[in-house]
């Protein structure tokens, strides 16, 4: 494959052909026989492997919504815990430099991005565990080894 450019217009063309057609059946480089590459029709599935893959996709989407709803709660729980933190932090850092009795606003603004950052880490974990959770479903029901 070469690419050309022109100073003009650029100009990206592919000098060999990728795909060859059935009219040739030889090909014409290494004279080999080519097989046909016409699309091959697909088997229908049958009624039990529709209503199978149909409950595993069920599955799937249960195990998506759980896991993410539960991962949003835990973060909001935990978030709100660390920001609290962050806050009681800032508080007595203030009483004990006997300053003003208000929080300060870099202490407010550092309280809501460490909870908003455990809120998404808590989200990103949830949505890693449950695409683990959905490939163990997969590779139990391709495999057998549901039992």
């Amino acid at each position: 494959m070469t690419v050309s450019f022109s100073p003009v217009r650029p100009s990206f063309r592919s000098n060999n052909k990728t795909t060859q057609t059935c009219e040739h059946h030889v090909c014409p480089t290494c004279g080999k026989p080519i097989e046909c590459a016409e699309p091959q029709p697909q088997k229908k599935k049958g009624f039990f492997t529709r209503v199978k893959d149909g409950f595993i996709n069920f599955r799937k989407g249960c195990i998506d919504f759980f896991h993410i709803v539960g991962g949003t709660a835990k973060g909001i729980v935990l978030g709100s815990l660390s920001a609290g933190l962050v806050l009681c932090g800032n508080a007595i850092k203030n009483t004990a430099n006997k300053a003003p009795k208000t929080l300060s606003l870099g202490g407010k603004v550092l309280a809501g991005l460490v909870g908003t950052a455990v809120l998404a880490y808590n989200v990103v974990k949830a949505k890693l565990d449950a695409n683990q959770a959905k490939a163990h479903l997969d590779h139990r029901w391709e495999t057998g080894h549901n039992a």
